[in-house]
């Protein structure tokens, strides 16, 4: 059965400069304190809610979450809720919500908004010349949980982290990341991890496909209740960190690589005409243009071939797939801007 999206209240422009994703499982008693953070964020000016898409994604909860999220939307100019009917875990939410964000940007972050809000503007800012931004709360060198337990084992699963990808990043479980959009529709299309290590697996295909990454210093409350647990379940995240090196089981994604002397920036031009849903993606390359199709199925993937096609007439085109392992060989990928 297909999620539920429920719209709320005006709408707004049809592509709003920002979306941001709030994934929630049974976070009842935190959805209004984090609206009344994101209110007070906007009211310094580090958030347009007039031009920001708020999308909380209820990841199957049983708590009321889903009410509690409804309620927060209506008060919201431009925001919805995704009814998600299992609990996916926290990589799987926020997949779900980039397959539907309309935003120029998507950033995500924690129900409580334990990471302050005010970062948002932060995060902006950075993805004007990155392709990822990641908040990092290692400021002053490690991450304080407030616990000396959990700091420890904080610390230790970032060395391992590091050790494994290779990633030289503080701070790689920060709920608050944000990536220009197309860039988070391939990272999330090529990656499977649902629960705790999706953001080492996303950050990993960053470095395999070419991405920038800034990391941005953020300050964080540690939240009593919240769902947050760096090292809860030691062996799960190590086989996490493992299966993030790997594009495995991952589906391939459908599209098309172009080998033409017409300049790629003139075929990009073309393409960004179609008006089809979801966007395809372009990403330009010296002498050739690959023109991919990530979370596109069944009857939406044949509206998009014919599109593209009539975009690109009378080029020949030949249908591909891409896997990990390809996209990789081609890095870096640099994707066409509007």
């Amino acid at each position: 059965m297909e999620p539920t999206v429920r719209r709320k209240k005006r709408a707004a422009s049809a592509q709003p400069r920002l979306t941001l994703i709030i994934p929630s499982f049974n976070e009842v008693t935190r959805i209004e304190s984090g609206l009344i953070r994101l209110r007070t964020a906007a009211a310094m000016g580090a958030v347009d809610l007039d031009e920001t898409e708020v999308l909380w994604v209820d990841d199957g909860s049983t708590d009321g979450t889903a009410a509690a999220a409804e309620l927060a939307a209506a008060s919201l100019p431009n925001a919805s809720v995704l009814q998600l009917k299992t609990n996916r875990g926290k990589g799987g939410a926020v997949r779900a919500g980039v397959e539907i964000a309309k935003g120029k940007l998507i950033i995500f972050c924690d129900a409580d908004f334990s990471i302050d809000a005010k970062h948002i503007a932060d995060l902006v800012a950075a993805l004007e010349t990155s392709d990822v931004a990641i908040g990092s709360r290692a400021v002053s060198g490690s991450v304080e949980y407030g616990h000396g337990l959990r700091t420890l084992g904080g610390r230790a699963f970032n060395r391992l982290v590091n050790a494994i990808t290779h990633l030289d990043l503080r701070d790689t479980q920060c709920g608050m990341k944000g990536f220009r959009a197309d860039v988070a529709r391939l990272l999330f299309a090529t990656t499977s991890i649902d629960r705790f290590a999706f953001d080492v697996e996303l950050l990993t295909r960053c470095r395999q496909f070419g991405f920038s990454v800034k990391e941005v210093p953020v300050a964080w409350d540690e939240i009593e209740g919240s769902s947050i647990r760096p090292f809860a379940d030691p062996m799960s995240m190590l086989l996490d960190l493992t299966k993030s090196q790997f594009g495995g089981r991952i589906r391939p994604v459908a599209g098309y690589l172009v080998r033409t002397p017409t300049t790629s920036s003139q075929l990009a031009a073309r393409i960004a005409n179609v008006t089809a849903t979801p966007r395809p993606i372009v990403v330009e390359g010296k002498g050739q243009l690959l023109v991919l199709f990530p979370f596109a199925r069944g009857a939406e993937l044949s509206s998009l071939n014919a599109h593209v096609r009539a975009a690109l007439s009378p080029l020949q085109l030949k249908t591909d797939a891409f896997t990990v392992t390809t996209l990789s060989d081609l890095a870096p990928l640099h994707l066409s801007q509007e």
